[in-house]
């Protein structure tokens, strides 16, 4: 169980990871392309990018944290009692399992709405500054829908595992 317990504090750093560098990452490039062709659609870019960006490295530092506190308070005990430490696990894993399910709904209603915006942009319907608006929401948060997706469907694995070997 140590070596799960291990891997899914691995993956879990890693999203932290990808996430924050992404939100660095697009956040810089956003701002280089604003200062070479500044107009209403990189503006629009660079409002929607750079405010998403910070959700991104916010949530990519968290999850860095909550992985260190992890490990400095569960492996001891799951490396003594792997039965207390399935107790422990599995309530948090199920408290996560519905913040998750509450993110990605959110994320997809944001998603949705991101492509409305750049449609009407898209169609002449308003600017470009909706356009701009638009698909800067909707790449910044099909980053998030990955990375909310990718834990969900790790943390399942994980708890899943933690179950199999607590047994009935």
């Amino acid at each position: 169980m140590e070596k799960r317990f291990d891997e899914y504090l691995r993956g879990e750093r890693w999203t932290g990871l990808i996430l924050a560098g992404w939100g660095v990452l697009s956040a810089a490039a956003v701002a280089v392309g604003y200062s070479r062709w500044p107009g209403g659609l990189m503006e629009a870019l660079l409002f929607a990018v750079v405010s998403l960006s910070l959700v991104q490295i916010w949530a990519g530092v968290r999850r860095l944290a909550q992985a260190r506190r992890l490990r400095r308070e569960l492996h001891p005990i799951v490396e003594i009692a792997p039965p207390s430490f399935a107790a422990q696990e599995i309530p948090r894993l199920e408290k996560r399992e519905r913040s998750a399910q509450r993110r990605r709904f959110i994320e997809q209603a944001l998603f949705v709405m991101g492509m409305c915006f750049a449609l009407a942009g898209g169609f002449r319907i308003s600017g470009d500054f909706w356009l701009g608006t638009g698909m800067g929401m909707c790449v910044q948060v099909a980053v998030l829908l990955v990375t909310t997706l990718t834990s969900q469907w790790r943390d399942a694995v994980y708890r899943n595992e933690i179950e199999r070997e607590r047994g009935p």
